[in-house]
């Protein structure tokens, strides 16, 4: 899957509701704490002032009520926008390029004047001023969104907010749904992996014989209950006793991808590293039309598709013990079987026993890569017990690494 041609975002619109609970409740939402204070002042000044006949009183509380009415006209009168939010592209590799177009078309017969957008991205707002519109006018306003990072980023809602210059009253109207903007992960290009690291595209071959399956093995002698349809006619009317073919077990190359998820088992920005090559190996996998299952910090990754699987890795993040190495494998047993690769993917300050402990709760068939993500030492390959352990420095070492894993 090519990750740079990828579906345009939806446009995201919604014009305000108005059903007569809803305009109850947005007109008691423009008066603020500070309007309720002077509304109180206001009365309780007054009334001592006329019950003590104290002028000065009386003048706090008419100026406290004039401070309200001048401020209620600000917000007073109902717009009718119609907002649109379109992001694009909605899918990027961190660092690339993402805009967030926000589209404001006046819809009343009136036109537009003071009001302030404000646009929700991620867990901040940007906020510019919509210069006055027209009636049936249209403003559009851009925005670079942050994609350096890998993460979902909520783009969205977009919200008008009118207010007085005292901020007395403060109205606002949210018009537009959350779009997501989806940064993926960096990856790497992978050579086939159907060479050496998983074998044979219809199917592995295993060590045990079969008496029919579609790997041949070699021909042997008739034995009884053997089917007749694997006797080889040539060869018996050759030695003159009868042969049959004899095949080797084969299964469908299963890659099981599982990354720590435990904190404290990363330096830095290790996991962000994991996590690449998770993308990596996945993306790789899923072009060479394998089966793969993935786990990343106890999550499961979907991986019907690159778009599924980049998306769901997109959003993951570590965790407590509970989704650690060990744990993670164990859930991988719950979401896939038949595993004949397993990669365990780890940070420089992951125990080796946790890593031993990991790698033994796969079956002695089934081939497991260590790999421990470490930015201070240089990118080796070593025998571990009955595994291999990688140590991989830089994610742009991860096809070489492979390679020799595979040799």
């Amino acid at each position: 899957m090519d990750t740079n041609s990828r579906p345009t975002s939806p446009s995201i619109s919604r014009t305000l509701a108005t059903t007569p609970g809803q305009r109850v409740r947005r007109a008691l939402g423009v008066v603020t704490p500070l309007a309720w204070t002077l509304l109180v002042v206001g009365l309780l000044a007054s009334t001592v002032g006329f019950v003590a006949g104290w002028e000065e009183l009386i003048a706090v509380g008419v100026g406290a009520f004039v401070l309200v009415t001048v401020a209620l006209a600000f917000v007073i009168g109902r717009a009718d926008l119609e907002v649109a939010i379109e992001v694009q592209p909605q899918r990027v590799t961190a660092g690339e390029r993402a805009v967030a177009q926000v589209t404001s078309t006046n819809r009343a017969i009136t036109p537009l004047f003071g009001a302030t957008m404000e646009l929700t991205v991620g867990e901040t707002a940007a906020e510019f001023r919509l210069p006055p519109i027209g009636p049936g006018g249209s403003h559009e306003e851009l925005f670079v969104l942050p994609t350096v990072r890998r993460a979902v980023i909520p783009v969205g809602p977009a919200t008008t907010v009118r207010s007085d210059p005292l901020g007395i009253m403060r109205r606002t109207s949210t018009w537009t749904d959350v779009v997501p903007l989806f940064v993926h992960p960096v990856t790497t290009p992978l050579a086939e992996l159907g060479t050496g690291f998983i074998r044979d595209l219809e199917g592995q071959a295993t060590n045990q014989v079969s008496r029919a399956d579609v790997a041949f093995h070699t021909l042997r002698e008739y034995q009884p209950g053997d089917d007749r349809r694997l006797i080889h006619w040539l060869s018996t009317a050759r030695l003159g006793e009868l042969m049959v073919r004899q095949f080797v077990d084969t299964r469908r190359s299963h890659l099981a991808v599982v990354v720590d998820g435990d904190r404290r088992a990363y330096v830095d920005d290790e996991f962000e590293t994991a996590v690449s090559v998770a993308a990596s190996l996945g993306r790789r996998v899923l072009l060479d039309e394998q089966d793969l299952s993935m786990v990343v910090a106890g999550d499961r990754i979907p991986t019907h598709s690159g778009t599924e699987l980049l998306d769901g890795l997109a959003a993951v993040r570590t965790g407590g013990r509970r989704i650690g190495l060990g744990p993670a494998v164990d859930r991988v047993f719950r979401v896939g079987s038949g595993f004949s690769v397993a990669v365990l993917i780890s940070g420089s300050a992951a125990a080796f026993a946790d890593l031993r402990g990991a790698a033994v709760r796969f079956p002695p068939d089934v081939r497991v890569l260590l790999l421990r993500v470490d930015h201070a030492t240089p990118t080796t390959f070593q025998p571990f017990g009955g595994q291999h352990l990688l140590t991989l420095q830089h994610l742009d070492d991860l096809a070489q690494l492979l390679w020799t894993a595979a040799s």
